[in-house]
């Protein structure tokens, strides 16, 4: 009877330990790069420092403006590719100059076309390329802002995204803007899956059951 039980018990902290490794809540590693490698621009102004992260069907991007302060400007516009069937809503954003999010078939010229933009203003034509002509705000030199987004299906490739990613900057004190990309910080392969609390609770009292069962048959056998 005892032996039943026993055997009872390792297969319950077995099956704890497989649903722990096969639970779905895990997030990716956060992608960071700058700005740089697809400016328009003859000579680059626009500086940035960028992150990106995909937490189940959240997708958090942050922007930081490196640009010299002699220069001054703002990020005005970031544009950024999801896969077809997959939608977007702003969540939060620490920006409030930040007051238009669209969808679709966005023209980022001369960078082709984007299906999502959060911008200063403006419609899928105009929000990348004028975003408000000579601007006041967005994201000045020295400040970072962060949008949340949620998404409406989960499994988003992350590196996809991030090589997407498309930055504006405007109201430089020469006068100049600038358009860009975004280069990724060292290895370009997809990122390793961080489990979630959820699922370390799930393995954590597993493994601590089957190396409980093995100290006790241990006992028993007298090793």
């Amino acid at each position: 009877m005892r032996q039943g039980r026993t055997v009872l018990t390792m297969c319950m902290a077995v099956v704890v330990v497989l649903l722990g490794l096969l639970a779905p809540d895990v997030s990716q590693a956060t992608l960071t790069g700058t700005c740089g490698p697809l400016t328009s621009e003859p000579t680059q102004v626009g500086f940035c420092q960028t992150s990106l992260t995909i937490s189940g069907s959240w997708l958090t991007i942050s922007f930081t403006n490196t640009s010299p302060a002699a220069n001054a400007g703002y990020i005005v516009a970031d544009a950024f590719n999801l896969p077809s069937g997959v939608a977007a809503t702003l969540f939060s954003t620490t920006d409030p100059d930040f007051d238009t999010f669209l969808e679709g078939d966005v023209k980022t010229r001369p960078f082709g076309h984007r299906t999502d933009i959060v911008s200063l203003g403006g419609n899928l034509n105009t929000a990348f390329t004028r975003a408000g002509g000579s601007p006041l705000g967005g994201i000045a030199v020295g400040q970072t802002a962060q949008f949340v987004f949620s998404l409406s299906n989960a499994g988003v490739n992350e590196t996809d995204v991030f090589n997407s990613e498309l930055a504006r900057f405007k109201g430089f004190s020469n006068g100049k803007s600038d358009k860009t990309g975004v280069e990724l910080d060292g290895p370009s392969g997809p990122p390793a899956a961080v489990p979630e609390p959820m699922t370390l609770l799930l393995v954590g009292p597993g493994m601590a059951g089957l190396v409980w069962l093995r100290a006790r048959r241990r006992r028993s056998s007298g090793v």
